[in-house]
């Protein structure tokens, strides 16, 4: 075809193609013009492409100059050659003059212009490429197929003449334009920043992959819009950021940050998704890791203030940076240790004041004593801590950080072990319970006890539900103290043994002294229960015997009591015996006191119990705890028409009341030797007789109660308010030595069980260096937290046991089986 084919068809259709990419007057588009320009194109392509014959033997390959493509016809030797490439190169130079000479309007910035430009020309590109269907679907087909990478569809030809001449030659002005309008939005000055939109997502469509034209390709949104966008937006919000923290505090900058963030999340939906990572890593870093030192050191002034939502943003602000958050744990961690420990300091020293105060009153009361020819009874003040308002204490500061990790740190993982670690340090080294070299923790012990006031109380209502109480500000009431509490602070001892041993004393005094109710036992054994969740079921296995032994002798009672009746009525049927296994009690009754004479009226209820319990348990061993059992006297000295009088009293001094059956005159000596009791053990069972008046001593006072020729008489008429009258408040041992006994006991069940615990380690390992065996026992002791002193005891015992043997170099040990 002759060239002025081509110039008259590319005559016909060029007006068209202005008024498709858009002119100046914005005309139309109709549908009639469309077709023509869409038909025109099509007669060109096809009537251009010619049909030739070509001989096979002359078939070299040649297919003219190159520019055209030949497709071989499959029922014939004909070669269809397309046409398209010097209408293709036509329309590469009408896009560049086109663009080149697109100008801005007068007094319209160049970003503005470029918006308006750009949406006008994507959619002119969009028709364009339609009216060159024919030759995108045959001729570029064709050649990318051939490889040629260089000849890319209309619309793609139309993106890239864009990116040449209008983009990149006026690229810097363009994103100083629009960093600008961004800036002054952040600022909060009016700005068509939506509108920045369009010209953003050029800067997608303008980067595409030759080699895949469909395959979208961020390069030119990365280098050239990205970078710069991120460099811009860390160096406005670092000078930003100094300025607005210096002036107006961390807390005011912690809800400016958060504000800003939330902005710029909001803003990236006008960004590509590829932005979201690296704009967050930038504002991560120039709001919260470059300040994050004096957010952090805030912590503290706000917990001060109670101010837990302030403390809530700064959780929500720093935790968008996980490594900011260990020393934020750490700074909460120590806070709440000091707080903890400034509790028991003011605790200590308001019971050292009170202690202080009624010691005062002691001495005072005793010079008016002195003073006084009437006779006057004072108690001396115990130098002790209350165990109530101690555990009260350490509540407090739990409950109220378990509130702030609730509220401010939504109960985040991290910060509950952070309180555990504070609350396990507080609660086991204060000033009242730090261990020492001469003492032992005393939060176990005192725990033990609060437990026995509290499960001996008859008010106190045990509640099990877990405390919803949101009050994290002021939760001081804490009068009605509930088993999870309870609980809580048995979880954070370190010392579980302790606890262990002092419970169970506690307990045997309440299963043998106190008449437990049904609703008292269930009490009883749901905290039983809890512990052994919390710890083991090896844990509460003494106790859980204690309290199976109490209900079998109960049985055993019953028993017994029927037996009587029909064998000897003249014994004691009222029996209420306690069979105790000496595995769970033993530790408790070591110092029993064996010297005495059980009196003759008791004898034949004694062998007809022990007959009974051999019978039914064969091979077991009874011995009779005689310090620990009470009776019940009906005494007929009232005055005459008054109901006899119901005494209760220890089995020794029912001894020595029963000594004056015959006689109501006796001396020391005599009583001695009837009752066979150990001189002190008399005269502590004496002195409430004395006291109360039942029997006159003569001479008077404790400092002649032992001497041989003292004599006791028995009145003959008894005066008393009560009818039933309780004398077997025995002087009990003295505070110091049940606590030497229980720390005793605390000692050898410690030894027995780093024994045991070392014999496993070196039964597995037969061998093992001394730190190596000194590492294991760590990790395998749990119910207490041994020293190397303690440790190093048990070796040496269990090297003189032959248990274990040093090695040749005495650098370790080897396990002797």
């Amino acid at each position: 075809m002759p060239d002025s084919f081509l110039e008259s068809t590319w005559k016909s259709i060029e007006p068209s193609l202005n008024i498709i990419l858009g002119d100046d007057q914005n005309s139309s588009l109709d549908s009639l013009m469309y077709t023509n320009t869409y038909t025109k194109v099509y007669n060109y392509c096809t009537a251009s492409s010619k049909r030739f014959h070509v001989n096979n033997n002359n078939n070299n390959g040649n297919n003219g100059n190159g520019n055209n493509s030949d497709i071989m016809n499959s029922n014939s030797n004909a070669t269809v050659r397309l046409v398209g490439s010097d209408l293709y190169e036509k329309i590469k130079e009408f896009l560049k003059y086109y663009l080149l000479n697109s100008k801005p309007r007068d007094n319209e910035s160049f970003v503005d212009y470029y918006i308006r430009s750009w949406k006008r020309y994507l959619i002119g590109s969009k028709r364009l490429n339609d009216v060159m269907d024919y030759l995108n679907r045959y001729w570029v087909t064709k050649e990318r197929s051939s490889g040629h990478r260089d000849v890319y569809d209309i619309f793609s030809l139309c993106l890239l003449s864009w990116r040449d001449y209008k983009f990149y030659p006026n690229l810097n002005i363009l994103m100083d334009e629009i960093m600008e309008q961004i800036q002054l939005h952040r600022q909060g000055v009016n700005s068509s920043i939506k509108q920045l939109n369009i010209a953003i997502k050029s800067f997608v469509l303008l980067g595409f992959d030759a080699n895949d034209l469909r395959k979208q390709n961020l390069s030119v949104y990365i280098n050239d819009f990205e970078k710069r966008f991120l460099t811009d937006t860390h160096n406005f919000y670092a000078i930003e950021s100094a300025k607005f923290i210096s002036e107006n505090g961390v807390v005011n900058y912690v809800n400016k940050a958060l504000d800003r963030i939330d902005e710029e999340l909001k803003n990236l939906e006008d960004l590509n998704d590829h932005t979201r990572k690296p704009l967050n890593d930038v504002l991560n870093n120039v709001l919260i890791k470059t300040h994050q030192d004096q957010i952090r050191n805030e912590l503290p002034t706000l917990l001060n203030q109670k101010r837990y939502l302030d403390i809530k943003k700064i959780n929500t602000l720093l935790k968008r940076v996980p490594s900011t958050l260990p020393l934020l744990l750490e700074i909460f961690q120590k806070y709440i240790e000091n707080e903890g420990a400034q509790e028991i300091i003011q605790f200590k020293k308001l019971s050292d004041e009170n202690f202080k105060t009624a010691n005062e009153a002691y001495i005072e009361s005793l010079n008016v004593a002195a003073n006084s020819k009437t006779k006057v009874k004072i108690k001396k003040p115990q130098d002790i801590i209350d165990p109530n308002n101690y555990i009260k204490s350490l509540l407090k500061i739990y409950n109220k950080f378990k509130g702030v990790v609730e509220v401010s740190f939504d109960n985040n993982p991290a910060f509950i072990k952070a309180l555990d670690s504070a609350c396990q340090k507080f609660i086991n080294y204060n000033v009242v319970s730090t261990p020492t070299s001469r003492s032992r923790p005393r939060t176990p012990e005192y725990l033990a006890k609060y437990c026995d006031e509290f499960l001996k109380g008859k008010n106190n209502n045990i509640n099990t539900s877990v405390n919803t109480n949101n009050n994290i500000i002021d939760n001081d009431n804490l009068n009605n103290m509930n088993i999870e509490e309870i609980i809580t602070i048995f979880k954070f001892l370190e010392d579980k043994e302790s606890f262990e041993i002092w419970y169970r004393r506690c307990l045997s005094k309440r299963l043998l002294f106190n008449n437990l109710s049904a609703e008292d036992g269930e009490n009883e054994e749901l905290i039983i229960q809890r512990l052994k969740t919390a710890n083991s079921v090896e844990y509460t296995n003494k106790i859980t015997n204690m309290f199976n032994d109490i209900r079998i002798s109960k049985n055993l009672g019953v028993i017994y009591k029927d037996l009587i009746t029909d064998v000897n009525k003249d014994s004691v049927v009222e029996l209420e015996p306690k069979i105790l296994d000496t595995a769970s009690w033993g530790s408790i009754f070591r110092n029993n006191n064996d010297s005495f004479i059980l009196p003759e009226e008791l004898v034949l209820s004694e062998e007809l119990f022990t007959k009974l319990y051999k019978e039914r348990h064969n091979g077991r061993q009874l011995n009779w705890i005689w310090e620990r059992s009470k009776i019940e006297v009906k005494a007929n000295i009232s005055k005459p028409g008054k109901p006899p009088y119901l005494f209760t009293v220890s089995l020794f001094q029912y001894a020595i009341l029963s000594c004056f059956q015959e006689e109501d005159i006796l001396t020391t000596s005599i009583l001695l030797e009837k009752t066979a009791l150990p001189a002190e053990v008399f005269k502590q069972n004496m002195i409430p007789f004395i006291k109360n008046k039942l029997i006159i001593q003569n001479p008077p006072g404790e400092k002649n109660i032992l001497k041989s020729s003292t004599t006791f008489t028995m009145v003959k008429e008894y005066t008393s308010k009560k009818i039933k009258v309780n004398f077997s408040t025995v002087k009990p041992v003295e505070t110091r030595n049940e606590e030497k006994e229980t720390n005793e006991e605390i000692e050898r069940r410690k030894h027995e069980i780093l024994k045991a615990g070392i014999v496993r380690i070196m039964k597995a390992r037969k061998h093992l260096r001394h730190e190596n065996l000194i590492t294991e026992v760590y990790q395998i002791i749990d119910r207490f937290k041994p020293t190397v002193s303690e440790i190093k005891s048990a070796i040496e015992v269990l090297l003189d046991e032959q248990y274990l043997a040093r090695d040749d170099e005495s650098t370790g040990y080897n396990y002797l089986s």
